[in-house]
């Protein structure tokens, strides 16, 4: 998200973008100190098309990919914190969330698949395969992060289809910090000193993985 694309919206006009991006910017000053190289996709409003974001990482040659959200419900009770690997989505929840997240498409020039050709896909599936375990232990040690700190209900390690991690050629997840469709967590959301215990939660699970 970023730029034209404002992300998910709450009631009171939270927008998904600047809170995203607010907590990835904690998030780095965290793990700086740690000896941990943080590179961001973006640093700004500015939209970055879903591959870019794939690309920076693998011409980084990152360790893992995480990519911030914040989620979106037609029930406004549902909340909580989510962790999602790349794979099919088991359930309607999931397939759910990734249509909502894959919605940048319509805001990039070229919306053409990441993979265009078989052996190409064939090469990215083999190397998804592999980064799929660490993929999911880089999940669990996040949710595991929530859990200890009981800033927020923990919804869980799912999977899904999200154009954002297809394409990544390390360990890759898509983290989901609330819902702003559920009020409580809008409002929770909207303020930065939330935020920041977030962005602290987030760096615990990957500091003690």
């Amino acid at each position: 998200h970023g730029g034209k694309d404002p992300g998910a919206i709450g009631r009171t006009g939270l927008k998904e973008k600047n809170v995203v991006l607010d907590i990835a910017l904690k998030l780095k000053k965290m793990l700086q100190p740690k000896g941990i190289q943080v590179i961001m996709t973006r640093t700004d409003n500015t939209f970055i098309p879903l591959r870019k974001r794939a690309q920076i990482a693998n011409d980084y040659k990152a360790d893992f990919f995480i990519s911030i959200h914040a989620n979106s419900a037609r029930h406004r009770g549902v909340d909580g914190f989510e962790v999602y690997y790349l794979s099919e989505a088991i359930d309607d929840n999931a397939r759910a969330v990734a249509a909502a997240e894959n919605e940048a498409l319509k805001f990039e020039d070229n919306s053409e698949a990441l993979l265009t050709n078989t052996s190409a896909a064939i090469v990215w599936d083999i190397i998804n395969t592999e980064n799929r375990l660490e993929s999911m232990e880089l999940a669990d040690a996040l949710c595991s992060a929530v859990e200890d700190r009981q800033l927020l209900k923990n919804r869980g390690v799912k999977s899904a289809n999200f154009h954002v991690l297809r394409g990544t050629r390390m360990p890759a997840v898509l983290v989901e910090v609330g819902f702003l469709s559920n009020s409580g967590e809008e409002s929770r959301l909207a303020n930065k000193n939330y935020r920041y215990r977030i962005a602290e939660t987030l760096a615990s699970g990957e500091i003690g993985r």
